[in-house]
């Protein structure tokens, strides 16, 4: 293997964690796929320590499919239906809302589809996003490429203020709902619980509405602050 290696210490606990599945009175009733699966996850969880940044995030380019596939032998498909399998049954903690911070510094906006585009590298991460901006009422768009995540910016903007502590979230609202009779294009009433489409019928620049945005939101919200530098920073570029 090119990219993990373990040590004598660790070798050790593998095979007395392999043994304890069949010397215990339960010799051959360990299926190949379980076994695979044991194998596998000694694998990721040796990567994934080696691939972790100073501050405890994940570097995906050095757990990419295809590194993987490579190491392995196997198709980058089935590395991919590896990795979701083994986070159901062993979950690795990750903090996917930092990951996804660090994702959003390389997101593409596009001014006219008014669209932001991500590359998430790992299924995992790529789900647990989707499932929260589900959760919020909005909704990903699916590509043929499935690595790829395609969020309206209007909606992006809602799963950030959600994000934030209870008071300052309302403390936001408030101040938007000052702000929205001046951006709005179309009399469109602000509904605070669906942000988004509130800001998808009033059409406002969302360029200027971020420029307003990142003065409310809290320095902790790393989504937020990363989101809002792509739209203003894309804005400049436009100029």
């Amino acid at each position: 293997m090119e990219y993990v290696n373990f040590t004598t210490e660790e070798k050790a606990e593998m095979f007395d964690e392999i043994a304890a599945c069949f010397y215990q009175a339960n010799f051959g009733q360990l299926s190949k796929s379980d076994m695979e699966l044991m194998m596998f996850r000694f694998y990721m969880e040796k990567l994934i320590h080696n691939s972790r940044f100073s501050d405890g995030t994940i570097d995906y380019r050095k757990c990419s499919d295809y590194r993987i596939s490579k190491d392995l032998g196997i198709t980058q498909q089935r590395v991919r239906n590896l990795k979701v399998k083994n986070q159901l049954v062993h979950p690795i903690t990750y903090d996917w809302k930092a990951a996804l911070a660090k994702l959003t510094e390389n997101a593409r906006y596009d001014e006219t589809t008014r669209k932001v585009t991500l590359n998430i590298p790992d299924p995992n991460l790529y789900l647990e996003i989707q499932n929260f901006i589900e959760e919020q009422g909005a909704y990903v768009e699916k590509q043929l490429n499935n690595k790829v995540l395609q969020l309206r910016a209007e909606y992006y903007i809602e799963l950030i203020i959600s994000l934030e502590p209870e008071d300052s979230r309302k403390n936001i609202i408030k101040d938007l709902k000052k702000n929205f009779s001046g951006i709005n294009k179309s009399n469109t009433v602000f509904d605070e619980k669906s942000i988004g489409k509130s800001l998808i019928n009033a059409a406002p620049d969302i360029a200027d509405f971020a420029g307003t945005l990142i003065g409310l939101i809290s320095p902790q919200n790393q989504i937020g602050i990363a989101l809002l530098k792509l739209l203003a920073n894309t804005a400049a570029k436009s100029i």
